[in-house]
């Protein structure tokens, strides 16, 4: 193997040469092939041909860029002086890559091209008699790339003398110990240890990655991480070390944690011999002649901040506190004059809600990418939801790899808590084990032997259900190879055999669709026999372990001590495998988590990157929401990057980048407190229950909506007498006050006055009166049944002019750190939503839960009675007054809280698709 390696690294070398000579790349690459094995007889011509043609021929879009216009200051720099550098860590870099890596020439030459546009738009980082900010982000696509372009910057950065990289790192350590190991190659070419941090010198440096490459040789360059697990930063290790920062470059691999980063901030504020105070008036110590670049990877994670921005009277705040993180790394940014951010993501949907304009006077300003916004280019052979899922419902053109799965209620619902324990595996998880089994052993037989093969099981975010289902996988995966190995010639329920139905059903079909349809991304594969995957079974089941991924227990996914043999293993896990932490050759996923968050979403799906070789034998099982809000998500994340193609286009500037992202009736784009300028244009709530659970605390809020219920429920007149007993539902008279046919004018006027929580994601006031409005245009939505419930102990108040008990009791809780909201969890109570139902509604609402296919699917069952027994024309307001007095955080109320909730009917003509637009787009909306 070692001969063949050389020949291909030779090959490149000789294709280059003979790229200057012809433009017939075919041309090119065969005389490589035939010059480079005149050295290596034992190779063969003709597989190094198809190799080459492989690599070479992969094609790469062109990337999408948007830079500021108002850059007057800014000296373009990097063209010319790149000229002048010998440019020792980035040539060394794209030798690792294209002799070690094997990357296509292509990917490889558009990596080159689109750091070196980065690294122009920043500064020149030896000028530094000027204080600069530079700020960034880059797009990429989930499992593609990104972290290879922010490698390559790097090395191209430490080349062009920036002293000091710090990178950002996910939040766990395994995450960030793994991105460590990545540029320990990639970069630093030795493997970071506390004795090598101490004296890193080529005598005791053990080198690896790029120090290894034929005529390369240890460069000296810091560090003050290390790869293993505690190998954070830390003050204690700095200061026992003595760096000066300014002799050498340094990095630094962290996770975004608040100790962490108070470490950093106050090491290189306090400790540094170089910060100073640039003025007698200046708040806090900066660092000069440092120039900094600091890399925030999964940027839309931690980084963003949460904190209120807004007064009350929706501006801006001069001095608003952010949150923690956010707020530390906005620190440790501006105590530098020479500076540059660059936000690295996949999902950059907070990040576009970022306000491009907010700025608080500690902090600085927010993390707006001001200067640049870069979409990387998409490989030809990248798989992405669009490839796995299809841009619609009718697309016919995704690829059959998924399986629909159903929730079981005995393995693990679809809502349970961390104490629930299932019972037993069901026959689709089987299935997924067997298919990860078949997928392993077809890739041997492929001669893809020494690699690694990787199966995911996702099905629940508690570590202690993890555990038992890590118990229960591990018995029946041995279970299942005892059987293959030793036989079971009496068994009705032969695995070997199933195996081989399932290989002969479905995988050679599979295949066959796949290698005719798909054959740009899955190549010329033979689909092997099933004599030759039964040769293979049994060395696979030998192979693969079963490995519980979290916090809570010991294993860890150790691909590098598998790098000669590969590394075949089932992990089972939650969030530590949901963002950032790569799955190696990951073939098969049992995935069944939800999240309603398109960002949180996308990242859960560690299927997206690269299969060469074996895209055809990849399987994913999930559920049909899941398959559904998968395809939503491709569509809203390529409407995006056609914005910002379209953008690029026509030269506008980050500040203009007036995006809009297609929402979803159940789904949200982000977390509601990263949108900071986010607006929701449509909204669609039919079939569903709104209510209101969270509660600003502010006398105002509760003044102002107790004072428009008032006035409302005066509005309305008397209630009607005796409602229940008129719907034939009771002979006792009803505590609650009912009002019925109440046209929807009243409830929009309700609703313009009533005002709900700043970060309410759905329940918002205004919303849902644009909502009733559009409707009504539809003659849907024209009539109201209004209860406000009167429930309690006395004495209670007045309200609209009726004597009223003292409220429902609710327990609440802080729902931010600073104690500005109190979330009551749940308002309405149990069936609450059928109060205006006659005593023939009820019965049925009966017959339906009854019938239901699963009896603890309770939003399943609702939406059917919505769907069935609620006139689109009708909808139901519910009123609920809050005991004060019960609970604890709403005490000091001024006012009784008031909640509220909407029962929305289902709807034959509701709008169907809505936007969230950041605040750039709304001020061009008004401006146009």
């Amino acid at each position: 193997m070692s001969n063949y390696n050389d020949a291909r690294s030779m090959a490149l070398l000789y294709y280059k040469k003979f790229m200057t000579q012809t433009t017939d790349e075919n041309e090119a690459i065969y005389k490589a092939a035939e010059q480079s094995i005149t050295f290596y007889s034992d190779v063969s011509v003709n597989e190094l041909v198809k190799d080459l043609q492989e690599s070479l021929n992969i094609g790469v879009t062109l990337p999408s860029m948007l830079t500021s216009k108002n850059d007057s200051e800014h000296i373009p720099w990097w063209n010319i002086k790149k000229g002048e550098l010998k440019l020792t860590f980035w040539h060394r870099y794209e030798r690792y890559l294209l002799e070690k890596k094997h990357w296509p020439l292509k990917v490889v030459q558009s990596l080159d091209e689109t750091t070196d546009k980065i690294l122009d738009i920043l500064e020149d980082p030896t000028d530094t008699t000027r204080i600069y900010d530079r700020r960034g982000l880059v797009i990429g696509y989930v499992q593609s790339g990104k972290t290879a372009n922010y490698t390559a910057l790097i090395n191209k950065a430490i080349d062009a003398g920036f002293k000091l990289i710090i990178v950002l790192s996910g939040m766990h350590n395994d995450l960030r110990s793994q991105t460590q190991m990545r540029l320990d190659e990639e970069v630093l070419g030795f493997e970071t240890s506390t004795t090598q941090l101490r004296q890193p010198n080529e005598v005791l440096a053990k080198l690896i990655g790029v120090s290894t490459l034929p005529g390369e040789k240890f460069v000296n360059i810091g560090t003050l991480t290390t790869r293993d697990n505690s190998g954070d930063f830390s003050r204690k290790i700095a200061r026992n070390i003595n760096v000066h920062p300014g002799m050498q470059p340094f990095i630094l691999v962290v996770k975004k944690n608040v100790s962490v980063l108070q470490n950093i901030l106050n090491y290189y504020r306090n400790d540094s011999p170089l910060a100073h105070l640039a003025t007698p008036s200046a708040q806090y110590k900066t660092v000069p002649g440092i120039p900094l670049l600091l890399i925030d990877d999964e940027a839309d994670q931690a980084s963003v901040n949460t904190a209120d921005i807004y007064d009350d009277d929706g501006n801006i705040m001069e001095d608003y506190h952010p949150s923690k993180i956010n707020g530390l790394i906005r620190q440790i940014y501006y105590t530098f004059d020479q500076k540059a951010y660059i936000g690295y993501t996949a999902t950059p949907f907070a990040n576009i809600f970022i306000h491009n304009e907010a700025n608080s006077g500690l902090y600085g300003s927010e993390l707006f990418p001001k200067d640049f916004i870069l979409g990387l280019p998409k490989p030809a052979n990248y798989i992405g939801p669009a490839e796995l899922f299809g841009l619609n419902k009718d697309d016919d053109t995704y690829m059959p790899l998924i399986s629909m799965v159903n929730y079981d209620n005995d393995f693990v619902p679809a809502q349970h808590k961390s104490n629930h324990t299932p019972s037993a595996l069901p026959d689709t998880l089987i299935e997924a084990i067997y298919s990860f089994i078949l997928t392993t052993s077809a890739r041997r037989a492929r001669g893809q032997r020494n690699v690694h093969n990787s199966m995911l099981i996702h099905v629940t975010r508690f570590n202690s259900v993890q555990n038992i289902v890590y118990e229960m996988v591990k018995d029946v995966f041995y279970d299942i190879k005892r059987r293959v190995k030793y036989g079971e010639p009496n068994s009705n329920n032969n695995v070997k055999l199933a195996l081989k139905k399932l290989w002969v059903s479905n995988y050679c079909t599979t295949s066959e669709y796949m290698k005719e349809n798909f054959s740009e991304l899955v190549g010329d594969v033979s689909i092997p026999s099933w004599e030759d995957i039964e040769k293979e079974l049994v060395p696979t089941l030998e192979s693969i372990i079963v490995k519980e991924i979290n916090g809570s227990s010991g294993d860890a996914l150790d691909y590098k001590e598998h790098e000669t043999t590969g590394l075949n293993v089932i992990a089972i896990g939650g969030d530590k495998l949901s963002r950032g932490l790569t799955l190696e050759g990951l073939t098969v996923s049992y995935y069944l988590r939800a999240s309603r968050m398109y960002d949180t979403l996308m990242q859960m799906g560690r299927w997206f990157g690269y299969r060469p070789g074996y895209l055809d034998l990849c399987r994913i099982y999930t559920t049909p929401d899941l398959a559904s809000w998968f395809r939503h998500i491709a569509i809203a994340t390529e409407e995006l990057r056609d914005s910002l193609h379209y953008m690029d286009s026509i030269k506008a500037t980050p500040e203009e980048f007036g995006l809009k992202i297609q929402t979803h009736p159940i789904m949200y784009i982000t977390s509601q407190v990263k949108m900071q300028s986010g607006t929701v244009q449509r909204l669609s709530y039919k079939n569903t229950v709104s209510e209101t659970t969270v509660f600003e605390i502010d006398d105002s809020f509760f003044d102002n909506n107790f004072m428009a219920t008032d006035q409302f429920i005066r509005s309305l007149g008397q209630p009607v007498e005796d409602y229940l007993i008129k719907k034939g539902r009771s002979h006792a008279k009803a505590e609650h006050l009912f009002w019925e046919n109440v046209t929807g004018d009243y409830i929009i006027e309700y609703l313009s006055k009533y005002k709900t929580a700043k970060t309410a994601p759905r329940a918002n006031s205004e919303y849902l009166r644009r909502y009733i409005e559009a409707q009504m245009q539809n003659d849907e939505l024209v009539r109201w049944t209004v209860v406000l419930i009167n429930t309690g102990n006395e004495p209670g108040f007045r309200l609209g002019g009726h004597d009223i008990k003292s409220g429902i009791e609710r327990k609440g809780i802080e729902d931010d750190r600073r104690g500005k909201r109190v979330s009551v969890k749940r308002l309405m109570s149990a069936d609450h939503e059928y109060l205006d139902f006659s005593m023939e509604q009820h019965r049925r609402v009966l017959e339906i839960k009854k019938s239901a296919k699963n009896p603890d699917d309770e939003k399943t069952k609702s939406e059917q009675i919505r769907a069935q027994l609620r006139s689109p024309e009708e909808g139901l307001l519910l009123i609920y007054p809050i005991d004060r007095k019960e609970t604890e955080l709403l005490k000091t109320a001024s006012q009784v809280p008031i909640g509220i909730a909407l029962v929305f009917p289902d709807s034959g003509n509701d709008t169907s698709v809505e936007y969230a637009v950041n605040n750039v787009f709304m001020e061009m909306e008004q401006n146009d």
